[in-house]
């Protein structure tokens, strides 16, 4: 962790429960900020709050749907309503379902409306009032988090696979809108990670080409997000980082 990485800056991650979100918000407190946790698993959130370190700013935790604009909305008015600000946003929520990874032609329409319901709407609505929120305070960061399939084809991964390709597009894309107001916006794809979101996938599903050898811990890519929340990467915007071994690469 680089000193002082985010002294006096305010971070909201999504997804903050489990996974790479909740060690982002533990990176982002480490680094000196002050962390809203976001998540729908109140019981989850309440133990990653409780499991920053000690001694740093007020954490605050908020209990929030991200495909629900009204909710997301609220959750950003509710952080902003006394004129404070946030600094950076990553965007860490996301879910993955074992019944998705089939052909194409054996696909459900629930099943592929669900997974772009969170992985894509769900990261552009809470884009949306990230962008609206930091046009008024001078800028900031958004981080998104989309994932290697979006730079490399993964058999049977269709739904998965074309919303974290959504999620990559809508990044540049908006960091070409946004940088005219100071606001960052760059894309992190993470490769195959140890979190309890893949347990099951790598269960029949194990990479065949890792460069380095090892799949990802939730820190490899939790520590590129917390930096690009940050002003050290204050001359980056539309970047494209793979986290993944090596992985797109071979």
């Amino acid at each position: 962790m680089l000193p002082g990485l985010l002294t006096d800056k305010t971070v909201l991650v999504t997804g903050a429960a489990s996974g790479i979100g909740r060690k982002v918000a533990e990176l982002c407190a480490l680094g000196g900020a002050r962390v809203i946790l976001c998540d729908l698993n109140e019981e989850n959130l309440a133990q990653a709050v409780a499991g920053l370190p000690d001694g740093g700013p007020g954490h605050q935790t908020h209990v929030c749907d991200v495909t629900d604009s009204k909710a997301v909305r609220a959750m950003f008015e509710g952080h902003a309503s006394d004129g404070a600000r946030i600094d950076a946003v990553a965007n860490c929520a996301g879910i993955w379902r074992p019944d998705a990874d089939r052909d194409i032609a054996n696909l459900e329409d629930a099943i592929w409306d669900q997974i772009m319901s969170v992985n894509l709407s769900g990261t552009f609505k809470v884009c949306r009032e990230a962008v609206r929120h930091m046009e008024r305070h001078g800028g900031g960061s958004i981080v998104t988090v989309a994932s290697v399939v979006a730079l490399a084809g993964w058999d049977k991964v269709n739904a998965y696979s074309a919303s974290k390709g959504g999620v990559l597009a809508l990044s540049r894309s908006l960091a070409v809108e946004c940088g005219k107001h100071n606001i960052r916006v760059n894309c992190v794809c993470p490769g195959v990670t140890a979190t309890p979101m893949t347990e099951e996938v790598l269960k029949y599903s194990q990479p065949t080409v890792l460069p380095l050898g090892r799949i990802g811990q939730a820190e490899d890519s939790a520590n590129i997000i917390a930096l690009l929340c940050s002003d050290y990467a204050s001359f980056m915007t539309g970047a494209t980082v793979a986290v993944d071994g090596g992985f797109s690469a071979a």
